[in-house]
Formats: structure tokens, sequence, C-alpha cells
């Protein structure tokens, strides 16, 4: 037997105009490393600069520290400091600093997840694995009037 019938839409890849963001920063936060360079190669034809971290306080220290991102990925489910807690204290530090646009990664995608993120604060959300047109979507949402 055949292990599964490939149709010809299953072999239509989605192209599209990747939005030039060249000199825009990525903030990328997820405890996974395979995530983030998932994430990071999906990110790649946009000509971000991107820069990854590990964990919750990770990301909370690079804001501190001073740098400034066009966009935050956000992981939900991190050990220590979830991506709600890390999302929160960004929102209190952002009298010192205008908080960038944050998406909620999440392999969490039941119905109702997206209001729920959105009601605690986050701008966006993507379930994982990541869409790229979704990702795409949010990218041209922020970026398109920037460029």
């Amino acid at each position: 037997y055949p292990i599964g019938k490939l149709e010809e839409k299953d072999l239509l890849v989605t192209t599209f105009d990747y939005l030039d963001c060249t000199n825009l920063n990525v903030l990328l936060v997820d405890d996974n490393k395979l995530n983030l360079k998932v994430a990071e190669k999906l990110l790649k034809p946009y000509n971000f600069n991107i820069t990854t971290v590990t964990s919750g306080k990770e990301c909370i220290y690079k804001i501190k520290e001073g740098n400034i991102y066009d966009i935050i990925f956000l992981d939900h489910m991190m050990p220590e400091m979830d991506g709600i807690e890390v999302m929160h204290i960004l929102k209190k530090l952002s009298k010192n600093f205008d908080v960038p646009p944050i998406v909620a990664l999440t392999a969490n995608a039941v119905t109702g997840m997206r209001e729920m993120y959105l009601k605690e604060g986050f701008d966006e959300y993507l379930a994982k694995p990541i869409n790229t047109s979704e990702l795409n979507k949010i990218i041209n949402k922020y970026f398109r009037r920037k460029k």
C-alpha cells in the first residue's frame, strides 16, 4: 500500500514577495533551540537582523540593556517564566521604552486561544508549527508602511 496519496494541491508551495526588512530587528524567544532555528529560517528571506534567546529572563535583559527590537516573537510555554509573564513584564517596563509588537508563539492551537492571547496583551498569535502565510500577514501588517 502507498503511504499516502499526494495530490498536486499538496505540492503547491505558497510563494509571495517577501517584504525587505533590512535594518529591522527581531527578537526570537523560545526555550527550544530547534524552534529557534526553524523560526530563523522562516524569517531569513525578509532580511531582518535576528537575535535569539532561550528564556524569558534573557528577553527581559536584552530589553533592559537598551536593545531596540521592531517585533518580538515570544514562545508561551517556557520553564521558569512563561511568555505571558514575560509579556506583562515588558509592558510594565514600557514606561521607559516603546514596546514593539509582541507575537505569541504557541503549539497550543486550541480554539479560543487566539482570543486569550490577545486579551492578555499580545499583539498577534502564531500557532506552531509556523504557517508561512500567517507569518507573512503579520510581517506585512507591521512593516509594509515602514518601508
